[in-house]
Formats: C-alpha cells, structure tokens, sequence
C-alpha cells in the first residue's frame, strides 16, 4: 500500500527516540503509535469531537447507563473523549488495526479507564466479522448510541445490517471523510425501507455538520446524525396527524358529521313539478349551485 500508508501487519523498527507519539486532546492524553490512526490536526480535531460530544449528548437521558459502540475507533479518542465528556458511561471499541487496539487499551487506563471497571472494552477485528455479536451480547433495555468513523470506504454491509437489527440503537452519529462517496452509499442503505436484508426500522437524516479539518483544499470531514424511525412514520400516520393538528381540524369522521348540520337537502319544483335534492357540503359548493340556478332561471 506503500511506505506512507503500510498494512497493519507490516513491520515497524525502531531506529531511534520515542517509540510513539504523545498527545493531548480536549480533556484525554493520546498514545499514538505507528500504524494507529490520529487525525493530523489536534485543534481541527477538538472541533471535530466536541460536535460528536454534542450529538451524542441529545439522545442519553442517562449517560452513566448508556453504552457507546465506537465502530473503527483507532486509538480510542471519540469513545474515551465521550466519556470524559460524561456523554455516556460505557464504551466498546472497534478497529481492525491491532497497534491502534494496544493504544486505546494503553490509553484508557491513563485517562481512568481501566477495563477492569468495566466502562471500556477494544476489540481488535474487523467490525463486519463482531459487530452483531458484539450488539446481541448487550443486556437487554440497555441504551445505546453509535458512533462510527470508516475510512474512505465506508462501512460494510454487514455493519449496516447490525446496526438496523439493534432496535435499542435509536441513533448513529456518522463521521465521513468521504461525504460525496461512500457516506452517500451508507446513507442510503441505513435510511432505505424494510427489506429481507436490511430488516429492522430504517433511520432518518435528522443533522448534518460539516468541518473544515483542511483549509484551503476541497476537502472536509461530514457529521451526519442517523434517527431510528418510529413505525407510525414510516406508515405516514405521524405525518397525517401532523397535518391535522396544523390546519386545527377535527378528525375526518366528526367533521362529517358536523359539516352535515349545516348542509341541507333542498328540494326544487323544476319542470312541472318534478324535484331535484340539492346538498349542499361547503360554502364554495353552494355558491356554484346558485349560479347555476340563477342561469337555468333566466
């Protein structure tokens, strides 16, 4: 993949000074080492979070019993920066690249986290290969949120599919460095109509954020929020009720019946005494009739 972007497993050897690179960001210290991934620009970078902060923080009534999924998390910084943030209470991590897994452990425990405790746990794999497991092993009424960060790619299938089949994961907050590619992909198959694939309530596009982690280029990173969807939205009844309560109107049947007292079976002698039942539904309606009725009497 060449020397600037090495696979995972490719080796490392130290020559000379620190083997890592230290870090601080918002609250939480870093330990970065090479083949971990850290966003080059730390001040772009705390803007960036504090948004996910902010996104994260709407939906958890009870942030101390709320669990977080943080799904390709590298070192560990959006989970560990929620949770020093006190927007949840639980963080499970996961990232394929192993150094980037001993970093985030590593980095834990020197921002109080130990695993011991229970509020952090890394696994080192490829989501699409844990991610369902990892959702189904959560107790059940736990509340959860998801933040996921993918590489230009985007995220698998199979990711999309846990996500949608989690019905305790009422959002996803989306973090794309490619929202006019993949993140458009995505979007699509977490917001698309209950299939034999893709079960489980579809989500909305309920915020978008951009920000700006490269000035002066074309590029920017995208914070999109993903809401489940209720199933009276997805039936169109919310949206019906919506419109009802705007306009003030009463329900379609009561409205019937009250409309028929002011409308009147009007009876006519129209040649030689044959008669014609007019009803009248609306005032609109009754001023058409009369027209008609004074052009017929002329």
């Amino acid at each position: 993949e060449g020397l600037s972007n090495p696979p995972p497993e490719h080796p490392v050897q130290h020559v000379f000074g620190s083997e890592f690179i230290e870090e601080r960001l918002l609250q939480c210290q870093f330990q970065i080492s090479p083949g971990a991934f850290f966003q080059v620009t730390t001040e772009g970078a705390e803007q960036l979070y504090s948004v996910v902060v902010e996104k994260v923080k709407e939906v958890t009534a009870s942030p101390k019993d709320t669990l977080l999924f943080d799904v390709c998390c590298g070192t560990g910084t959006i989970g560990l920066t929620c949770l020093k943030e006190g927007a949840v209470g639980k963080v499970v991590g996961i990232d394929i690249a192993e150094p980037a897994i001993r970093d985030a452990v590593i980095n834990a425990t020197r921002n109080g986290y130990s695993g011991e405790d229970g509020s952090t746990r890394f696994v080192a794999s490829r989501a699409e290969f844990v991610m369902q497991s990892e959702t189904q092993n959560v107790d059940k009424g736990t509340p959860m949120v998801a933040v996921v960060d993918p590489a230009r790619e985007g995220l698998h299938q199979k990711v999309i599919i846990s996500l949608r089949n989690q019905t305790s994961l009422q959002r996803v907050v989306y973090v794309s460095c490619n929202p006019t590619g993949s993140l458009v992909n995505d979007a699509a198959l977490l917001c698309t109509p209950c299939t034999k694939k893709y079960k489980g309530l579809p989500f909305k596009i309920t915020s978008a954020q951009p920000v700006d982690m490269f000035p002066l280029t074309d590029h920017c990173e995208m914070v999109m929020v993903f809401d489940r969807m209720t199933q009276s939205e997805c039936d169109g009844t919310d949206k019906e009720k919506g419109k009802i309560e705007a306009s003030g109107d009463k329900p379609s049947k009561e409205v019937s019946s009250t409309g028929s007292e002011d409308a009147e079976m009007k009876t006519e002698g129209q040649d030689g005494g044959s008669e014609k039942k007019i009803t009248e539904t609306s005032p609109t309606v009754e001023s058409k009739d009369d027209e008609v009725k004074e052009e017929k009497a002329e």
